[in-house]
This record gives C-alpha cells, structure tokens and sequence, in this order.
C-alpha cells in the first residue's frame, strides 16, 4: 500500500522478484491482489498449489529451480505451475540442469570473503551449490520477463 501510493509508482507496471522465502512472499503478495504484472521467483518457497487461489490474479509469473534442489524440486513447481493454469494464469518454469538450491548465491569462506570454488563452506539448508551459467541464465530469464511484461 506505501509502494503504490508513492508519487510517480505506477500502479500498472509493478513487477517483483523473489529468491527463495522471497519467492514465497512476493507469489503471497500477488495472490492477495497485489497488482503485479510479473513475478518472477527462484528456487522459491511455494505455497499450496490449489487454483481457487490464484483465479483472482493477472500477472505472468516465472518459475524457477534447479534439477537438484531438495527444497524447491521441479515436480512441486510443476504441480504449482498446474495449480496456476487451472486458475487460468500465465505461466513458465525454467529448471536448470544440475543446478542446486541457492545456485545463484556465490560461496564465501567462515569470515564472509568470496570464495572461488562452488561449494558453501557454511550453508544453512543441504543440497546448496553455486551454479556460475545457470544464475546468469535465471537472470536473464528474469530480465526478459519483465521486459516483455512492462512494455
């Protein structure tokens, strides 16, 4: 409510974006009739894929994951992305091969410096890795999204 009656937002060109449990918000968000024209979400949290509750929305929304994440497996974005054409929404889902939870997230050592390698040295949740190709490939996922949808 604060974005939308900020001077100079238009209200008709609102997109948002969410990683993981921001996935699961801003998705939260759109089906509670925040005006989105896109969302896009990355190994996001989902909710539960039941079409009731995404009949009242308008935005396309993206999907995405890894083949490998544990948390956010393709068969759960599949069955959201049913959930979602049931309710007669526009919808995509981009799986990237290989790619784990939080592959776009670059690896850093115990004191927060970057990391070279590709692995977490302290991750919070299992199957977490580092997907260099894929996270520029998800983003430009994104980005064509919402240039296609701000147009």
């Amino acid at each position: 409510d604060v974005l939308l009656a900020t001077p100079d937002v238009d209200a008709n060109r609102l997109l948002a974006l969410g990683y993981g449990a921001g996935g699961h918000i801003v998705l939260e968000l759109a089906k509670t009739g925040t005006p989105f024209k896109a969302v896009a979400v990355v190994h996001p949290g989902l909710p539960e894929p039941d079409a009731q509750d995404w009949r009242d929305i308008n935005s396309t929304i993206l999907l995405c994951t890894g083949s490998e994440d544990p948390l956010c497996t393709p068969d759960q974005l599949l069955a959201f992305g049913h959930a979602l054409q049931d309710a007669g929404v526009d919808w995509r889902v981009n799986i990237y091969g290989g790619a784990q939870h939080a592959f776009w997230a670059r690896p850093t050592n115990s004191d927060g410096s970057p990391d070279e390698g590709l692995t977490h040295v302290q991750a919070t949740v299992p199957g977490v890795g580092y997907h260099p190709k894929h996270t520029e490939r998800a983003w430009r996922a994104v980005l064509d999204l919402f240039a296609e949808e701000s147009k």
